[in-house]
């Protein structure tokens, strides 16, 4: 009488001590191993040596600025995304040009809305060792050079530029920082360079970029 509810307890005790098993092996495994710099792709957040090296032959008194993008693994949740406060400034940082992967400062964009690849690159002064954003129009075969806001010498981490698609309803809501409750509402024509605390946009109306405080 008694041998079916051993055969059931055993079986239960089996069960159990299975998923124990299962369950010390999860945690002592750990979660999987994702990597977030991979969120910040070499076009977007900046560009090959390859890319700047035929921009900037002829420039005078300006050199390039150099980063290196390095890997920032995390372990993956099921419940939370692993990245959600990593930033660029955690991945990209100032270097030596001998730096092993060395990559240039800037983006690619489209940023007149015209179809075609434009650049914006962070370019350092000579005279001041100042950082200057200069953008890179497409012309053809040739590009037409604007020059932008310059930014102090002595920032020691990473602040760009990195390149944002333009919005599919071709309106940029930047944040609001006056607590209104109510973003502003601007039209773009064409894809955002954000550098330091401010995001630049094409105005065909004035013919010139624009610039709106992105970064509080």
């Amino acid at each position: 009488m008694t041998a079916p509810w051993l055969g059931r307890r055993m079986t239960s005790r089996t069960l159990l001590i299975t998923l124990l098993i299962l369950a010390t092996a999860r945690v002592c495994r750990g979660g999987e191993i994702v990597d977030c710099s991979e969120r910040f792709p070499v076009g977007s957040f900046a560009l090959t040596q390859a890319d700047v090296a035929p921009l900037v032959s002829g420039m005078s008194g300006l050199s390039v600025v150099h980063i290196v993008k390095k890997p920032l693994p995390m372990e993956k949740s099921a419940s939370e995304d692993a990245c959600e406060l990593v930033y660029a400034g955690d991945v990209f940082e100032f270097a030596a040009e001998t730096a092993p992967g060395s990559l240039v400062a800037g983006c690619a964009g489209d940023f007149q809305g015209r179809g075609v690849r434009d650049f914006a690159v962070l370019l350092r002064r000579a005279g001041d060792a100042r950082y200057v954003l200069h953008v890179f129009l497409r012309r053809g075969p040739t590009f037409e050079v604007v020059e932008l806001e310059a930014h102090a010498g002595n920032d020691s981490g990473w602040f760009g530029p990195f390149c944002q698609p333009k919005p599919q309803n071709g309106i940029f809501r930047p944040p609001d920082f006056e607590g209104t409750g109510r973003r502003a509402e601007i039209p773009v024509v064409g894809d955002l360079i954000t550098v330091g605390w401010w995001t630049y946009y094409w105005r065909p109306d004035v013919g010139r970029f624009d610039a709106v405080l992105t970064t509080d």
